[in-house]
């Protein structure tokens, strides 16, 4: 059946249009359409001759006014039509057009003539208004004009071939907003490729007939997002539709539309075996992602090959024994990490934050617990919480979660606890750092073993009765030394000069003594010769 035929169809059965059978008439059907006129052509030889002789001069004069005259005295319709088709002359094609009175021949140049006024003369003198408008909106120069033809169009099919083929896009969304017949406009969605033109459609309030929108769903010659929108406007009431949509889900190779009929099951039965079953994970993670059942979602997450699958199970899960037992099983850091979200039980988090040796799950449960700092002071009391961070600061794998524990801690008593425990110096460092009392950091002064804690602690003391406290009565000489540089007592300098036991002591107050006869006594007397030199250099240097 040709186009011609295919039109004058009764349109009354407007969504019942059968789309295969408009058949374009291509160069084959043109060929095979003359040769069987020309088996029938009853013109004598020298009519021939005469129309072939014409047909020459139509086509190679130079001169415009005989290929002109030329054409006016053609009787070959044939041969008319090989003017029509692609002559560079507008005069010549136009005029040829216009002298063809064979509908066929005029249905060819229709629809397969090279130039745009052949075609709008062809379809105007086969009577077909529309589609003359047609090529004025696809084809006319002006924008103005190309708008106000595709206002005149009423033919649905041929405001269809407008939304397909015009470059314009202005012209085809005005036509789109034209077209109500839901079968033409799943047509266009098929072959479109403009994303305006398909939202316009999906969108269209009229664009709910429920058959043709599963047989898009269905039919993977529409792009996957179309059969997505399809799907989302399916019915699922209808028992038909959730059919239509289990075999979807089941069945569809796209994951992408596979995904989005998953998304629309409510069978529960449905839903578990797809997470459970599948060869697809992508699958799997969608179906789970609407399972509720604990026990279910455990079962994927102690069992699931693909660590995306078991982290969507993981999700949903709040039972705090399962979570743990998953986490305990769990190798995946990713999904361990996962797991500790929905963990709250804070000693089950401290446990995580000292003994996993992923340093990421580490400081997530780490973080979790700081993130719910408050909840926890409340539920415990500030004392045990900060108690708790210092067994992670004093035992955690990972230096940097031990030092992430002591930010969180403000107790000084846990924070020398932690300055004499932790495994990691920084850490002891950052707590001492953190200590404010005088006389705590006085006491670490003068007793810690570490020369280090000691030392760094020194460097925080301004308080001049502290340090000579410290050059006095500290246990290590490092941080007395220390001592003795920040201090100006005479009285102290000239005793620990003159009596200490230790001459590393003697020397280091030796170095801030202003009293020439002392330091001469000491230059003369003292036991150590490395003393009596300091002393003595000290001498020279004040009598300068």
């Amino acid at each position: 059946m040709g186009f011609l035929d295919f039109l004058k169809k009764d349109k009354k059965d407007k969504d019942k249009i059968d789309f295969d059978s408009i058949k374009e008439i291509g160069p084959e059907d043109i060929k095979l359409a003359k040769e069987k006129r020309l088996k029938n052509d009853k013109r004598k030889k020298d009519e021939i001759l005469k129309d072939n002789t014409f047909g020459e001069i139509a086509k190679k004069h130079s001169n415009r006014n005989n290929r002109i005259a030329a054409v006016m005295e053609i009787k070959s319709q044939d041969l008319l039509e090989d003017l029509a088709m692609d002559n560079k002359d507008r005069y010549v094609r136009t005029i040829a057009t216009s002298r063809i009175t064979d509908p066929n021949i005029l249905e060819e140049l229709a629809y397969n003539a090279k130039y745009t006024d052949v075609r709008q003369i062809a379809f105007d003198k086969m009577g077909k208004v529309d589609n003359v408008l047609a090529e004025i909106a696809k084809y006319d120069k002006k924008g103005k004009n190309r708008l106000s033809a595709v206002r005149e169009i009423k033919d649905e099919l041929v405001l269809m071939d407008i939304c397909i083929n015009a470059e314009d896009q202005k012209v085809r969304l005005n036509a789109i907003e034209k077209i109500e017949n839901n079968q033409i406009l799943a047509e266009i969605l098929k072959n479109s490729s403009d994303k305006k033109i398909i939202n316009i459609i999906i969108n269209k309030e009229n664009f709910q007939n429920q058959e043709i929108l599963s047989k898009i769903a269905l039919n993977n010659e529409y792009d996957k997002f179309i059969r997505v929108e399809a799907l989302n406007k399916l019915d699922i009431d209808d028992e038909s539709n959730k059919e239509k949509i289990k075999e979807i889900a089941f069945n569809e190779e796209n994951e992408h539309v596979r995904s989005a009929a998953i998304e629309k099951l409510e069978n529960k039965e449905d839903l578990i075996d797809i997470a459970l079953n599948s060869n697809d994970s992508s699958s799997r993670i969608k179906a789970t992602e609407q399972i509720e059942d604990e026990e279910t979602l455990k079962e994927i997450a102690l069992n699931d090959s693909d660590k995306f699958v078991r982290i969507e199970a993981l999700k949903s899960i709040k039972n705090q024994n399962i979570l743990k037992e998953i986490y305990l099983h769990e190798d995946d850091s990713f999904v361990r990490s996962e797991a500790i979200k929905n963990i709250d039980l804070m000693s089950d988090l401290i446990e995580i934050s000292i003994e996993d040796d992923d340093l990421i799950v580490a400081k997530n449960a780490l973080n979790k617990v700081i993130g719910d700092k408050q909840n926890y002071i409340d539920e415990l009391g500030l004392e045990e919480f900060e108690d708790n961070l210092k067994n992670v600061a004093n035992r955690s794998k990972h230096e940097e979660i031990s030092r992430l524990a002591i930010k969180n801690i403000e107790s000084e008593e846990i924070l020398v606890k932690v300055s004499n425990e932790s495994n990691y110096l920084s850490t002891q460092l950052d707590a001492i750092s953190k200590i404010k009392s005088v006389n705590v950091l006085s006491e670490i002064a003068k007793t810690n073993s570490n020369s280090n804690i000691r030392l760094n602690t020194i460097k925080k003391i301004k308080d001049k009765k502290i340090l000579e406290d410290i050059s006095l009565n500290g246990q290590f000489n490092d941080v007395r030394i220390e001592a003795i540089a920040k201090i100006k007592n005479q009285e102290i300098l000239v005793d620990l000069a003159q009596n200490d036991d230790d001459a590393k002591i003697r020397e280091a107050a030796c170095k801030k003594i202003v009293n020439s006869s002392v330091l001469e006594s000491i230059s003369n007397n003292d036991s150590d010769k490395y003393v009596r030199e300091i002393a003595k250099r000290r001498l020279e240097l004040l009598k300068k």
